[in-house]
Formats: structure tokens, C-alpha cells, sequence
């Protein structure tokens, strides 16, 4: 494993400041577009590249500080990713209810869409609908709903 501070020429409590100037500096020095067919200055600059990306990132730095010093914490490649990763993954297959969204689609809109059965509660026809418009249809036209 690389060891980046080296690699950039830093001490390990350098600022991100410093880190910042220092990688600018570098990467200005060993960029591609400067270094035309130079596969040692194209490869320098990645390093430097990979460098920056993980110590200019707190939580990036404090996973490589720990894994530096001997720990076992996670380092995050260069694409971010993690080396290993603890993902919840469920101890059976999640199942899917298609009554339960048949059910919910007959509360919804009031039929069943398989059974064409037009399910009303005669409760919900004694409250007033909070979106019906008929009074404000019946006063702007003039005209009267047959009851």
C-alpha cells in the first residue's frame, strides 16, 4: 500500500490547505497534457490524483489514518467505493401481496378492477364530498342535478 503522505511530500498534520497547494503543484508538474508519452509522469499523476481524493476527504482520511497505523478500517478505492462493504441483505426474498394492491386499489377508487363490483360504503355517501363541485356547477349554468 502506497503511502500517500509520501507520496505527496507532506507530514501526516498537514492542513488540507497544504494539502491542496501541494497537490496542485504536483499535479500542474506530472499532468499528461504536459507529459506527452510519459508513462512514469502519467502514472505519478495518478497516484497523486488518488492521494488528494483521500486525504482531502476527513472521513476518507481518518479510514486511511486508522488502516496506516495498523486498524482494519475500510479504504476507499480510487472510483469511492469500499473495499468491503456491510449491506443489509435480508435473510429471505421480500414477497409481494398483489390482493393487498387490489384491495387498496377497491378503497381507492371504489371497484374492483378485476370483479368490475362497484364497492361503496353508504357511510361515505352521507358525508360531503370535499371536492364535489356540483353546487358551484349548478349555480354557474342555472341548471338543477335530478336527485
Amino acid at each position: 500500500m502506497a503511502n500517500f503522505y509520501e507520496v505527496l511530500g507532506i507530514g501526516r498534520d498537514a492542513t488540507l490547505e497544504e494539502i491542496k497547494k501541494v497537490y496542485k503543484k504536483l499535479a500542474k508538474k506530472y499532468h499528461p497534457d504536459l507529459n506527452h508519452g510519459d508513462k512514469q509522469a502519467e502514472q505519478k499523476f495518478i497516484e497523486i490524483k488518488e492521494a488528494y481524493d483521500t486525504l482531502s476527504d476527513e472521513s476518507k482520511k481518518k479510514a486511511y489514518d486508522s488502516k496506516l497505523d495498523g486498524g482494519s478500517a475500510d479504504i476507499p478505492n480510487q472510483q469511492g467505493k469500499k473495499g468491503k462493504s456491510a449491506r443489509y441483505e435480508p435473510s429471505e426474498p421480500v414477497k409481494f401481496d398483489f390482493e393487498e394492491v387490489e384491495k387498496s386499489f377497491e378503497r381507492f377508487f371504489g371497484f374492483n378492477p378485476k370483479t368490475n363490483k362497484v364497492n361503496i360504503d353508504k357511510d361515505k355517501e352521507k358525508k360531503k364530498n370535499p371536492l364535489d363541485t356540483t353546487a358551484a356547477f349548478e349555480k354557474f349554468f342555472g341548471v338543477k342535478r335530478n336527485k
